[in-house]
């Protein structure tokens, strides 16, 4: 049996996750702290043999993909399939400021993962489904195609949480399941070729 690690993890924290507004797409940078945080990963990626890296075009996951990797001296491949969900009218806005001019039952809607509400969306954003949808396709473009046992794939909060559901672990809303530079292991065997396992936080 070929199996192959995929290890997921968060961008480093920005302004914006410090006043826990809705970044989506917006592209905004890590601040000091977020800069700590993918130092601090340093070591870790180390530890887990890292051989190959992914990472969302954001600025926020592709610094803290080259701060983490520094000492790898690995080439770092963009795709777009793992940006953030893009939240239309809600980015930049705090969960009470959505709350407050797009209406009071969104923010549970937005959480939820229940299959009726899979096709909620923002106005001008996407949906969870969309969302599960690219991420699927871009973890297991990954797993089936690369040669490489041990790979990191920095990518966003909202995308992570998407995966958990999509691979049938699903990991309900917890403000620190995911938090800013956390990791996440999913584990994908050649006999279940479509199917990646959630092992959990390694850190």
């Amino acid at each position: 049996m070929k199996t192959k690690n995929i290890y997921v993890i968060r961008h480093g924290e920005t302004d914006w996750n410090k006043a826990f507004r809705f970044q989506g797409q917006t592209d905004i940078a890590l601040n000091e702290i977020g800069q700590e945080q993918a130092k601090a990963l340093v070591p870790i990626l180390g530890r887990l043999q890292i051989e190959s890296i992914y990472s969302s075009p954001l600025v926020r996951a592709f610094k803290t993909a080259e701060i983490a990797s520094a000492e790898l001296k690995l080439s770092i491949q963009k795709d777009d399939r793992l940006k953030e969900t893009h939240v239309g009218v809600a980015e930049g806005l705090t969960s009470d400021e959505v709350i407050a001019r797009i209406g009071e039952d969104t923010i549970t809607k937005w959480r939820s993962y229940e299959e009726r509400l899979l096709d909620f969306r923002f106005e001008k954003g996407e949906s969870k489904r969309q969302v599960m949808c690219r991420a699927r396709s871009v973890l297991l473009d990954i797993a089936q195609n690369s040669n490489r046992k041990n790979i990191a794939v920095f990518s966003h909060g909202m995308v992570m949480r998407a995966l958990t559901f999509v691979f049938g672990s699903g990991v309900a809303w917890d403000q620190h399941a995911f938090t800013n530079g956390s990791i996440h292991h999913f584990l994908w065997s050649d006999e279940q070729p479509e199917y990646l396992i959630y092992k959990g936080k390694v850190v």
